[in-house]
């Protein structure tokens, strides 16, 4: 698992530097469309390792029964918003994408995606990784996703006034809400808010009952955490699963608790580069684009009349003719997508070994709770449905929000993360049961 996580190190290390050094010294200030698909690949890898394309996690880490999910996400934010700040002083230009701060929008989608990741056990990016995956569960997923966020792009017209216009506060940060719009104020306030978001390590145990996750990485613990439940999960889902994947993700021990801090940091420095490189940070905005270029290809006149298309597909209508130019407003994103998906392929094939072939499977969480899985692809299918609703509304998702926006400390962002927590966790309680922060 070390050279795995050496080799994704090294990949962010080069796309990082190879981004500054594009800019500073070529004054090329944009990556070509094909780097996004490495892109996605050296994010996806450490989430197919962490096993988040699986619902099980996904659900157990928005009940804050696994706190894996928002530790890394916190290091990832602090070391990220520390580092872009700090190149932000020296690099020319960067590809700031701070969403605007509307809260009709904001809140009630995060609401809504928050009830359908709860349902469903997807964000829009794992998606991309389960199908890589082979879930069958993610096919129905996409269908669902797909459908969400059309409807959204349909009647953005009509809605576009109460949620993107009523009280809308535009792109406001952290240190922009309270005066602060020099550089070198924003990389103080950078490293007060960054250290803020790495000290969970500090005082967060990942399950209830453990110690900080900061004591298993210094090895100043002899805690082991194997927990024979899950352990078992593991080895019925996944047949050829080595054990050492299961000590990465299962057990915290001071050698497994390492190879997830080094792989967070991979995440963190992909992220900033993205920034750097100056191209798109999301995984959502892909469902509306495959919308815009089937509609177009279908009908040119009505998909470039749509407004919504208008924003994120390129489209527009010139002297009553239609154009598309497909990469101009979404950039590389459908290829980072692409990538997303190959990283998922790749992991669960070579490294981990959970490709599934796309057998039957229903999540343990949902199993314990109705007995049976009968409903659970229309759960997939319904739950995706809100998820990519809900991130279009919100004008992001786990990836355009809560990473890159909280990593550029967007305001818009914290409001939406809090929305999805909340609309999760009521909805998890009241779908499966299942108790925030709780052991059992």
């Amino acid at each position: 698992m070390w050279i795995v996580a050496s080799i994704l190190l090294v990949g962010a290390l080069i796309m990082l530097v190879g981004g500054v050094a594009m800019q500073a010294l070529l004054h090329i200030y944009t990556a070509p469309l094909w780097v996004g698909v490495f892109a996605g690949i050296l994010l996806s890898i450490p989430l197919e390792i962490w096993d988040f394309p699986n619902p099980d996690v996904i659900i157990r880490a928005i009940t804050l029964k696994d706190r894996l999910l928002m530790v890394c996400f916190g290091l990832v934010i602090g070391v990220g918003a520390i580092l872009l700040y700090g190149l932000n002083l020296f690099v020319p230009m960067l590809h700031w994408g701070i969403k605007a701060f509307f809260v009709p929008g904001v809140v009630i989608g995060g609401l809504i995606f928050g009830v359908g990741v709860a349902v469903a056990g997807y964000f829009p990016g794992t998606i991309w990784i389960a199908l890589g995956q082979g879930r069958r569960d993610a096919v129905y997923a996409v269908i669902g996703g797909l459908l969400g966020a059309l409807a959204w792009s349909l009647i953005f017209g009509p809605a576009k006034p109460f949620f993107w216009e009523t009280l809308n506060f535009g792109p406001i940060t952290w240190p922009t809400l309270f005066g602060l719009t020099s550089k070198f104020d924003e990389f103080m306030v950078a490293i007060v808010f960054g250290l803020l978001m790495i000290s969970m390590w500090l005082f967060v145990p990942r399950r209830q009952g453990g110690k900080a996750c900061v004591l298993h990485l210094t090895g100043r613990s002899n805690e082991s955490m194997a927990l024979d439940d899950e352990i078992k999960e593991f080895k019925q889902d996944y047949k050829k699963i080595p054990d050492y994947v299961i000590e990465a993700v299962s057990v915290q021990q001071p050698s497994s608790s390492r190879v997830i801090f080094a792989l967070a940091f991979d995440f963190a420095l992909v992220a900033v580069a993205v920034i750097v490189l100056r191209q798109i940070f999301g995984e959502s905005t892909t469902y509306s684009w495959i919308w815009a270029q089937l509609l177009f290809a279908a009908n040119p006149h009505f998909a470039a009349s749509l407004p919504y298309f208008q924003l994120f597909g390129g489209l527009k209508i010139v002297n009553g003719i239609p154009i598309d130019k497909p990469f101009s407003e979404i950039g590389w994103e459908p290829l980072s997508d692409l990538g997303t998906f190959l990283g998922g392929l790749i992991s669960s094939v070579f490294i981990t070994r959970r490709f599934m072939g796309f057998r039957q499977w229903t999540p343990h969480i949902w199993t314990n709770r109705f007995g049976t899985g009968k409903l659970r692809p229309l759960a997939s299918f319904v739950g995706a449905f809100l998820v990519l609703f809900g991130a279009r509304m919100a004008n992001g998702c786990a990836s355009g929000h809560i990473l890159s926006g909280n990593l550029q400390m967007a305001v818009s962002s914290f409001a939406f993360f809090m929305a999805v927590l909340a609309g999760a966790i009521v909805t998890a309680y009241l779908v499966y049961g299942l108790r925030p922060w709780t052991a059992n």
